[in-house]
């Protein structure tokens, strides 16, 4: 039985705003605020840190995500974590693409339609997938991205009841595109497609998404998805909720 028990989840302008302040120096926190302090995982490779929320736990095994085998070849899986709060368990899946796998990278930097065939690959393992929000373009630190949502129920089996997974893929490129405010790393032109996959069985907690942060290199904090997809969009089947 689900809980009826919301998990209070601070937005992204808020938590950008912490990290801000403490990159600049000691800052006095009350208790709140140390609990609404965000994990973060650095790629060191690629000098960008993500942050997400504190009760996710990485998980030693990490598996592909995606149904295609040359898909999860070419996707190398950065951090895999998981939630298990008594609202209900989430999980999350970051990855990235790079030219060892040209033909992918390719198909990948078109962000929007890739996160939606991805997307639909992923769920369709589960049961009748659908999508509940076409491909968002969006930017992120100068960097365009682009996410999808959808959903997918699943039928009782034996003892167990049926539910719904409530999921959204967003990637990014890793560089900024030529005419940007800074160039793309002249060593590597054909750049990086970073995703990100998120996924939940409690709708209540879709608001978890906005809490995720992103950093590359030593610019300012940015939100790793656009504040105007609403998570509503999954609940009223992709109409915008009044």
């Amino acid at each position: 039985m689900r809980s009826n028990k919301k998990l209070t989840v601070p937005n992204s302008a808020s938590i950008v705003l912490l990290l801000l302040a403490c990159a600049t120096g000691p800052v006095p926190l009350t208790g709140q605020e140390r609990a609404n302090l965000p994990k973060s995982f650095h790629d060191d490779a690629l000098n960008i840190t993500y942050f997400y929320p504190a009760h996710f736990a990485p998980v030693a095994d990490q598996p592909g995500v995606s149904s295609d085998a040359a898909t999860d070849d070419c996707a190398k899986t950065v951090l895999v974590a998981e939630s298990a709060v008594q609202a209900g368990p989430s999980s999350f899946v970051l990855s990235k693409i790079d030219d060892a796998c040209p033909e992918l990278l390719r198909k990948a930097t078109a962000l929007g339609p890739f996160t939606r065939v991805q997307l639909l690959r992923q769920l369709k393992q589960f049961g009748e997938a659908k999508i509940s929000h076409d491909p968002t373009r969006y930017i992120i630190d100068g960097r365009p991205a682009a996410i999808t949502l959808g959903s997918v129920s699943i039928p009782p089996v034996d003892h167990h009841a049926g539910k719904t997974i409530y999921a959204a893929k967003a990637c990014a490129l890793s560089d900024i595109p030529s005419g940007g405010h800074k160039k793309s790393d002249p060593e590597n032109s054909a750049g990086r497609v970073l995703c990100f996959d998120f996924s939940t069985e409690n709708s209540d907690l879709i608001s978890l998404m906005f809490a995720f942060i992103i950093q590359f290199d030593n610019d300012p904090p940015a939100p790793l998805f656009p504040v105007n997809v609403h998570p509503n969009y999954w609940a009223t089947g992709g109409r915008k909720p009044n």
